[in-house]
């Protein structure tokens, strides 16, 4: 018997030492690949990892020491990408799809869904959830964003005035009580009661997601579990998980009575369903689990939960940006709002000035700023072979302010994109591209032009000498906020 013990404990050592051999020779390889490319020292992150400072930084980076550069985070080698081709390599890949390790701060509260999951889960996740963006689901959602967009329009109505206004709140707001109502099929009035408990947890967990993103040392889940936020970020998850799970038995205690299979929901009849019927992304997932796929409620409730943190921060992002750069350009503003006056109530048709005005904004200020991939096995990128542990990030902000690609990069001009055949396909990608590009960007394009169009025909849009200072978290924000003036139109 004591032999037997002996030799389990040698054995466990045994592979103990294969694996840290193992886990040498990987990291050996990184450190040579390192060398390969240029880049700022670790001194520098410290003293430029301060949250204002290091998109400036990093394209200070890209003018020093070209369109690849690495830097060091701990022990993470991260490849910085600015070119359309090496991007391309990145995010047209069915290899390179594991997002890095930026992403595990979210996953508290989105779990292994549709943003982190990774392999065949995500291949299976992403199948599973493309009906749920079909068009005629979108067409459904035009009566929800009428409504919330309605209230809006009361709420900025009170702040029309000479003053200037910060929009951001009243937007993120808006986007909330849209995505709600969407996504889960309830009303949370966020806009009339924005100090109720969900509310509040929602902004509560966005905010300990982006410090937490931000920290060198809260992102090394030994230090994070030890602080204060562990306590404030299961306190405030408790509330966002119980509370989706409630919604989810409700609705499927709603669709108990409603005989339809997703075939039905896709056809042009389900236009037909009205409005006391309309469907909401959960109740595809419902529909679905009911028909006999691979879905459990937390798989239910991680999607859900995902579509809720997608769904309202890029938004409301877009939105604020847009609404900024049209009050300092009073000329592309008024061609904009000819264009909402023409097309009141076809907002589904191209609108496609306002459709430009909404891809340059998303081009001077992507929304996410970003996108990180993890290296698997090994993968070349142009003449060299990165090893696996190595991430590859794509720099959406430095690729969107190339000169070489878009003339004078920092000038609003939407006529870049009313003939644009001849960029480059990963030369613009604010909703990524490949497959794993954003699944919810028509309906983002959809609620942005209508919320757009709607605010131009109330307001008109007033310059503030208050320039954004732009924070690159998980989502662009401005650390000032979005100042405006507004003026209500006659």
């Amino acid at each position: 018997m004591i032999g037997v013990a002996i030799f389990l404990v040698l054995l466990v050592v045994y592979l103990l030492k294969i694996d840290f051999f193992q886990r040498c020779v990987r990291f050996k390889k990184i450190i040579d690949f390192s060398y390969k490319f240029p880049g700022p020292p670790i001194l520098e992150l410290a003293q430029k990892a301060h949250k204002e400072k290091v998109l400036p930084w990093l394209m200070d980076c890209r003018r020093k020491y070209g369109p690849r550069f690495v830097i060091w985070f701990g022990k993470d080698l991260v490849v910085f990408l600015t070119q359309p081709e090496d991007i391309k390599i990145v995010l047209s890949s069915q290899e390179i799809i594991s997002k890095s390790g930026n992403y595990k701060v979210v996953m508290p509260w989105l779990g292994e869904g549709l943003l982190t999951s990774t392999g065949s889960k995500w291949q299976k996740n992403r199948k599973l959830l493309t009906p749920a963006f079909h068009f005629n689901i979108l067409k459904q959602f035009q009566v929800v964003m009428d409504d919330c967009s309605d209230i809006l329009i009361k709420k900025l109505s009170k702040v029309a005035t000479d003053k200037p206004v910060d929009i951001y709140p009243f937007i993120t707001l808006y986007a909330l009580d849209v995505i709600c109502e969407t996504a889960m099929g309830i009303k949370k009035n966020a806009q009339e009661n924005s100090e109720s408990e969900y509310v509040m947890a929602v902004k509560k967990i966005c905010e300990l997601t982006h410090r937490r993103s931000f920290s060198m040392v809260l992102r090394i889940p030994f230090f994070f579990n030890l602080s204060s936020y562990k306590k404030a970020q299961d306190k405030t998850l408790k509330i966002l998980h119980d509370e989706t799970r409630r919604v989810i038995k409700l609705r499927r205690k709603a669709l108990e009575n409603l005989n339809i299979n997703t075939s039905e929901v896709l056809s042009e009849a389900s236009s037909m369903l009205g409005v006391k019927k309309r469907l909401a992304f959960l109740d595809m997932l419902l529909i679905a689990q009911r028909e006999g796929k691979d879905l459990s409620d937390e798989h239910i409730r991680q999607e859900v939960d995902t579509f809720m943190f997608e769904g309202h921060d890029t938004t409301s992002s877009a939105i604020a940006f847009t609404i900024y750069l049209l009050s300092h350009y009073p000329k592309e503003q008024e061609i904009a709002y000819q264009e909402a006056r023409d097309y009141e109530g076809q907002e589904l048709e191209t609108m496609k000035y306002l459709e430009a005005v909404i891809k340059e904004t998303l081009r001077i200020y992507p929304s996410v700023p970003f996108y990180s991939r993890w290296v698997e096995k090994e993968v070349k990128v142009g003449d060299v072979v990165a090893p696996p542990g190595v991430t590859l990030s794509v720099q959406t902000y430095i690729l969107h302010h190339d000169p070489e690609i878009f003339p004078e990069p920092n000038v609003f001009k939407p006529e870049r994109f009313l003939d644009s055949e001849n960029m480059h396909p990963y030369a613009y990608v604010p909703f990524s591209a490949g497959p794993r590009n954003c699944i919810g960007q028509k309906f983002a394009m959809l609620e942005m032009k209508k919320t757009l169009a709607k605010l131009l025909r109330h307001f008109e849009f007033l310059p503030v000498d208050a320039k954004p200072i732009l924070l690159a978290e998980l989502i662009l924000k401005s650390d000032n906020g979005v100042q405006v003036r507004l003026k209500k139109r006659s």
